[in-house]
């Protein structure tokens, strides 16, 4: 079906679907709704059990704007490297099969990343969580329009859209395919997966923009069934994305700027936090030795025991009171404490994220 297009799209829909046959298509049409005249959506399905397929492969049937692709693994990191060597765009967009765009959003941002000759473009985001009467709680995460020219400019408010919670995940960005080809950019989950890919793209960014307006609705990220293996690397994984962090800013030169050190560590603890509920949790069914064996690991590392003596105001109360046992190095009263937050709450309760699902 690509073969026969010879015209390059503006832009590159890339849409990762999993079990996603309740949502997938308003997710596809909210693309046609936005009445674009150059685009093309390339859907892979990540081995969906569910009719997610199918529902994709009738308007791609329809459509020759739309490529249907199969992965054999659920994992998002995969799903988006096929589809990022089929994009043929001047720009990308990355979407989950559970979300969806707003009216004409993705026409204003597109308008906004050309006429201010950007490498990147954060566009607004609501998140949309179903209630039990059937109404939607919304919060959005939105700030205002603005483009930064300079990467001075950039990196100084970069702190800010990561406290956000705009700069961790792809969704809710236009991409410069000449951007990401010219760096060789791909999604690895050894080296965090989307933040990763995050982290790499904004290195050395030129211009980056703000839409100040909802273009994205996507659901709360929900907490990813764990293997046991998944536990046992938890510690690790932790680590790499503090690292990352650290590295990202010391390369900005701000690795002394204390607003942005004490975001990098609120987010550390936050994710650090949120592992150790997870451990504890009724769901995880590991052996309590094992399960202690993580949380010593989890608490036990210099970055953690530092970041939970320098941050100045965690922004959780849960975190807050979490900050206490990893001080105090004491196992027992943090298993015990992520216990009840997560018998309460669920492991991650009152974080900005808990543990992300593709990362």
């Amino acid at each position: 079906m690509a073969s026969t297009r010879v015209r390059t799209p503006l832009v590159s829909v890339i849409v990762r679907m999993h079990d996603d046959a309740a949502t997938v298509q308003r997710a596809l049409e909210s693309v046609l709704a936005q009445g674009l005249d150059s685009f093309e959506v390339i859907v892979v399905d990540c081995a969906s059990t569910d009719r997610s397929a199918d529902i994709a492969g009738k308007l791609a049937e329809r459509d020759i704007r739309f490529d249907c692709l199969h992965s054999d693994s659920p994992s998002a990191s995969a799903a988006f490297n096929l589809a990022l060597a089929h994009a043929r765009g001047t720009y990308v967009a990355f979407l989950d099969g559970a979300s969806w765009f707003a009216p004409r959003a993705l026409g204003d941002a597109l308008d906004l990343m050309q006429d201010g000759y950007l490498d990147l473009l954060l566009l607004g985001v609501s998140v949309d969580t179903p209630k039990h009467d059937g109404s939607i709680s919304s919060k959005e995460l939105v700030e205002p329009t603005q483009v930064f020219v300079t990467q001075h400019e950039f990196r100084s408010n970069a702190w800010h859209l990561f406290e956000a919670g705009q700069m961790g995940v792809v969704s809710g960005k236009l991409f410069s395919r000449l951007r990401i080809d010219g760096l060789g950019l791909r999604f690895d989950e050894s080296t965090c997966g989307e933040l990763g890919f995050m982290a790499r793209y904004v290195r050395d960014v030129e211009r980056v923009g703000v839409l100040g307006a909802v273009a994205v609705h996507m659901p709360p990220i929900e907490e990813p069934v764990l293997s046991q293996g998944d536990y046992a690397v938890l510690p690790a994984r932790c680590e790499r994305h503090f690292e990352l962090m650290l590295d990202l800013y010391h390369h900005w030169g701000l690795d002394g700027d204390p607003v942005s050190m004490d975001v990098i560590r609120n987010r550390y603890l936050e994710r650090v936090v949120a592992c150790i509920g997870s451990v504890c949790s009724p769901a995880c069914d590991l052996p309590p030795e094992e399960k202690h064996r993580i949380v010593v690991d989890l608490i036990g590392s210099e970055n953690v025991r530092t970041a939970a003596s320098a941050t100045k105001k965690p922004r959780s109360v849960i975190v807050s009171a979490m900050s206490i046992p990893i001080k105090a190095q004491n196992v027992k009263l943090a298993m015990g404490g992520a216990a009840v937050v997560a018998r309460l709450f669920g492991a991650g309760a009152g974080l900005p994220f808990s543990l992300d699902r593709r990362s």
